[in-house]
């Protein structure tokens, strides 16, 4: 089976504040390097003990200990080679057993996205006493925990693309970074978070016509007016640089911080042959740069002086923050008390279909356990898909400094021209790895050096949603999320939806080889904790909280709903 590489040129998805901050993002072939920064990102260089080969030697070592380990464990067989999965003649067709499943109406899954979903931005401290603020990105509702000492009470866990976490520095205990490697060098702090929703909710979530979508969002008030953050810094910033949106301070809301990052979440020996190239690559565009400027000097000399070794990254990370309804206002707590009833209305109805598309839920109650690129193989049984004909996403993208709530498929998608498309056909994704190393340096994130992307990203039609929306959450009909959205095409223009864009799932189920001695190891962003398929993978979101809670949360507590038996 021969690897499609797509010569599409997606960019990142982030709103910039235009005084301040540049989105620089490009996405290019073979050995050309990714910058992707939300916000006035800068670079690296290099250093000839990068090459060191006792690090290659301790790979190999690990990788050989790893085999001999796994001979004695009884690891669930989860290997495929890609002459092990099927061609497919009509990439837009369903297979047969498709009408198993059950379809749920656009209109439930767009008003479940939309209570789940918030436009975000974050406040930064820098070492010198500087404020600096991001533009903005979308996150939403994946997991909460509600406090048995106080029943109004929550912790919050939001998910959203590691880019739009660029300056979102330092927010653990420095142990708890170096040991999760999630350390700023400039020693930035997050200081601050702010969220916020568009003044109406959509009464009806059918399809607008492609030229007519902001437009129609403007006139229906489907723009935001107000955050709310834990910052005066942020609140008072706001004020003095926008004039359409407030930033209101609620005492409800707490300081933010990490809980999980899609960066070195894999063991080292996956990734230990591409290393060469990769620092190659990094030290050559690092050299581009200016490196009197301070961010590019500081990434750069922590690069010489720590990195050896390159990690690879998948845009998704998760953060947090605590919520006392019994200090927020009433359009704060509407809010959180919507997007706590749209994640309950998620689950409660996966649990009560009896048969969803590539979800065995003796594996996981509330997301995927197979995804579109395993679910090829030859022997797979009839429970799994490997194309989606329609996708859902809602977020929050820009449009002459408003942010309005915009949603995927427009009218057009459903003429003549297009109703026979799939919004993902089988086949429509890329792996940097596959056959031939494309991977690309990525420097947008906490001024270090990252490796991009790690496994399959999916290509989908009818959902160029413009920069803001990255982070957004993508649901396929059947009800089942299945990734984050984290790239547009680089010339779509604000408002039109009938493009493509990127999405990055959420895991994967099998390790897939090229027959080349490449291979992409499964993993879960969400729940990596099973070894026996997830034999790679260093940490995960669930993983994260028992290292950051160990003990439970403040109440000693370990249940969240997605962990109603404690993570």
């Amino acid at each position: 089976m021969k690897k499609k590489i797509l010569n599409k040129l997606l960019v990142i998805t982030s709103l910039v504040i235009p005084s301040s901050f540049l989105v620089g993002c490009q996405t290019k072939m073979n050995n050309i390097i990714d910058d992707k920064p939300i916000n006035d990102d800068k670079p690296i260089n290099d250093n000839k003990e990068k090459n060191d080969p006792d690090i290659n030697n301790q790979i190999n070592n690990n990788e050989k200990n790893d085999i001999d380990n796994e001979k004695k464990d009884n690891l669930v067989s989860n290997s495929l080679s890609l002459a092990d999965l099927r061609s497919i003649s009509n990439k837009n067709e369903y297979p047969s057993y498709v009408n198993k499943f059950k379809k749920i109406d656009q209109e439930v899954l767009y008003s479940e996205i939309y209570d789940r979903s918030f436009s975000i931005k974050f406040g930064t401290k820098t070492k010198n006493g500087e404020f600096l603020s991001n533009g903005s990105g979308t996150g939403w509702l994946l997991d909460y925990h509600q406090y048995t000492n106080n029943p109004n009470k929550y912790k919050l866990f939001f998910a959203t693309n590691l880019h739009v976490l660029g300056h979102f520095s330092n927010s653990l205990d420095d142990k708890l970074n170096e040991d999760l490697n999630y350390n700023d060098p400039s020693e930035d702090k997050v200081v601050g978070v702010a969220i916020g929703k568009s003044k109406l909710k959509p009464q009806s979530f059918q399809p607008i016509r492609n030229s007519e979508t902001n437009a129609i969002s403007q006139k229906n008030d489907w723009k935001i007016a107000n955050y709310y953050t834990n910052s005066d810094e942020l609140e008072k910033y706001d004020k003095s640089n926008s004039s359409l949106i407030s930033t209101i301070k609620s005492e409800a809301i707490s300081r933010p911080k990490i809980v999980f990052a899609a960066f070195d979440f894999m063991k080292e020996e996956v990734f230990g042959k591409y290393q060469e190239e990769l620092k190659e690559s990094a030290l050559s565009y690092l050299k581009t740069k200016d490196l009197n400027d301070e961010y590019y000097k500081t990434t750069y000399e922590y690069y010489l002086k720590n990195d050896k070794y390159i990690p690879m990254m998948v845009d998704f990370g998760v953060f947090e923050f605590d919520i006392d309804l019994n200090k927020a206002n009433d359009e704060l707590k509407n809010w959180i008390n919507k997007a706590i009833l749209g994640l309950d209305s998620y689950l409660k109805r996966i649990n009560e279909t009896s048969i969803l598309p590539n979800q065995d839920k003796n594996i996981s109650k509330y997301m995927l356990t197979r995804d579109y690129v395993s679910a090829l193989a030859k022997n797979d049984e009839e429970n799994n898909l490997y194309n989606l004909e329609n996708i859902y996403i809602g977020g929050y993208p820009a449009d002459n400094n408003q942010v309005l709530f915009v949603k995927n498929n427009p009218t057009d998608r459903y003429e003549d021209a297009n109703k026979k498309k799939f919004a993902f056909p089988q086949g429509s994704y890329e792996n940097k790895i596959e056959f031939v190393n494309n991977l690309g340096i990525f420097l947008g994130t906490w001024k270090r050096v990252m490796a991009q992307w790690y496994g399959y990203h999916y290509n989908v039609n009818f959902s160029s949603l413009y920069y803001g929306a990255s982070g957004s959450l993508v649901y396929n009909e059947f009800g089942q999320m299945i990734g984050i959205y984290d790239a547009v095409r680089s010339s779509v223009s604000s408002g039109d939806l009938l493009s493509y864009a990127g999405i990055a799932p959420l895991m994967q189920s099998h390790d897939i080889s090229d027959g080349n001695k490449n291979t992409t190891y499964a993993y879960n962003l969400i729940d990596g904790s099973d070894k026996k398929r997830y034999r790679k993978q260093k940490n995960s979101y669930r993983e994260n909280l028992s290292k950051l809670y160990p003990n439970g949360f403040e109440d000693n507590n370990k249940k969240t709903k997605l962990f109603d038996k404690g993570y």
